[in-house]
């Protein structure tokens, strides 16, 4: 008898999630949906106990043999999966009951092939919501459509690898992630940049909840925005109409600055919006530098 094809498979990349997996793990062991699913786990060369966390909670677990950033990671969980859709999330999230139920529900309205779920952002610190303001990961407490924007048809542009679904056979007729992007970012936008370009649609969805703790802390919110620059680099150099993104990132900073005007943190907002753009311009220098120099000295 012929074993029956899984629809779902559920990929997530790890580095010391130790202390968040458990999380993300249990809230998957909950689920609603009544079908067979996978989750597979990819530990990119992790210092704790991480895929001991895996192994004891059942799901599959895919190492790395060095450490190579969440694009790597996500890939080889797509060749290791078996489901018809592959879902990415994080190994910090948690998603809700009805997660795959909801999955399940837009796969089946023929929309699109590519789906694309919404980001809560938990409770935080003072630092922490107002970063989550800034509309990063996904829209943060902002709201994925005002960072991205969404036709009333509901269909989007970008998407973020916290939260969405995708053909498998899609996803690897394109190749995947782009493993050039080294830190979590960019990658994820190229997807939907290539996705776009091959003639795909991507539907937001924002009944397909997963849940996110807040960034609250400064320097690894710094360090955070000057990869962002590096990755920008990288982005910038493999897509054409640059006009868009351009226009895209005015658009979002002016929602930044107007659904925030009234905020009491508005204040501590703005700066925070300057230093993401230091950093980030930073980042996008240093990464031009370097790269620039080892093109030299391949000369």
């Amino acid at each position: 008898m012929k074993e029956k094809t899984l629809r779902f498979s559920v990929i997530v990349p790890a580095y010391n999630a130790q202390s968040t997996l458990p999380g993300l793990l249990d809230s998957l062991s909950h689920q609603g949906y009544r079908e067979d699913f996978e989750v597979i786990v990819v530990d990119d060369c992790s210092t704790d106990s991480t895929s001991d966390v895996c192994r004891r909670s059942g799901c599959k677990v895919a190492c790395c043999t060095k450490n190579s950033g969440p694009a790597r990671c996500r890939n080889l969980g797509a060749a290791q999966a078996t489901g018809e859709f592959l879902i990415f999330t994080d190994s910090d999230c948690i998603v809700s009951s009805d997660w795959l139920q909801c999955f399940d529900r837009a796969i089946d309205s023929g929309d699109s092939a590519v789906i694309m779920g919404k980001l809560v952002l938990l409770p935080s610190t003072v630092l922490g919501e107002a970063i989550s303001a800034l509309g990063f990961p996904a829209g943060g407490s902002l709201g994925f459509e005002k960072i991205w924007r969404v036709s009333e048809e509901g269909y989007t542009h970008s998407l973020s690898s916290c939260n969405f679904a995708i053909k498998r056979d899609i996803f690897l007729k394109l190749g995947g992630f782009d493993e050039s992007f080294p830190y979590a970012g960019g990658e994820d936008s190229f997807l939907a940049y290539q996705l776009l370009e091959a003639g795909y649609r991507i539907k937001y969805c924002p009944e397909i909840v997963a849940y996110h703790p807040a960034r609250k802390s400064f320097t690894e919110f710094v360090r955070w925005q000057f990869r962002r620059g590096i990755s920008s680099l990288i982005f910038a150099r493999k897509v054409t109409k640059k006009d868009e993104y351009i226009s895209l990132r005015l658009w979002s900073t002016k929602n930044v600055i107007k659904y925030n005007l009234h905020d009491r943190k508005f204040p501590l907002i703005l700066l925070l919006l300057g230093l993401s753009f230091a950093a980030q311009m930073s980042g996008f220098l240093f990464a031009k530098y370097k790269f620039g120099k080892a093109r030299a000295c391949e000369c």
